[in-house]
């Protein structure tokens, strides 16, 4: 969706809202006026619905990834209003990021012990890897942060294959490659889980 997908009532709406709720949350750091980045109507989650994408720029969190000023998203209308680094991701990926937060949120999931990483894990993911890029060895894995969802467990590896690294999503979780180990694990599990979520959405329409 785009701008012309709002009314222009709509969009200074919203635009209100995603200033209102910085505001909020930042105080003196929230930004003054924001960028439309995308609208998108649908229902990946329960109570999601139509929902506008905004850009602004602000300090990021002191992750040890991205110093300084840099660009933010923020999410807001049918929707629990959030906002977060780009982390060099466009309006789209964004907004999975978003729906993968939000379901993160929702189910309680959190990061526990890599001791906890289920038997059997590996051989299934190096069972993936092997039928994603066949021929092709893994050079190197380790498990990079490993999560729990109700009893099941949500692990990001960090492989590499070639000259190429990824984090790759295994144990209970759908498995999934994303080049984004410049970022932190939890980063990549909430972009692809968001993908994910929003994939069986549109199949059950």
């Amino acid at each position: 969706m785009n701008a012309a997908d709002f009314s222009d009532q709509e969009l200074r709406s919203a635009e209100a809202q995603a200033v209102a709720y910085l505001k909020e949350q930042l105080g003196e750091r929230a930004p003054d006026y924001v960028r439309f980045e995308g609208a998108f109507d649908e229902r990946p989650l329960e109570g999601e619905g139509r929902a506008a994408l905004f850009s602004f720029e602000a300090e990021a969190a002191d992750d040890g990834c991205q110093p300084g000023p840099l660009k933010h998203y923020v999410t807001v209308g049918r929707t629990q209003p959030n906002y977060f680094p780009a982390y060099e991701m466009g309006g789209d990926d964004a907004y999975s990021f978003h729906v993968g937060t939000r379901f993160m949120l929702e189910m309680a999931i959190q990061r526990v012990d890599d001791a906890r990483e289920p038997p059997g894990a590996r051989d299934a993911l190096r069972r993936f890897v092997a039928g994603y890029a066949p021929g092709v060895a893994i050079e190197d894995e380790r498990l990079a942060a490993l999560f729990r969802c109700d009893e099941a467990y949500f692990a990001v590896y960090r492989v590499r294959l070639g000259a190429e690294e990824y984090y790759c999503m295994g144990a209970d979780c759908p498995p999934g490659f994303h080049r984004l180990t410049r970022f932190p694990p939890q980063m990549a599990l909430r972009l692809h889980l968001g993908k994910v979520i929003r994939a069986e959405a549109r199949q059950e329409d």
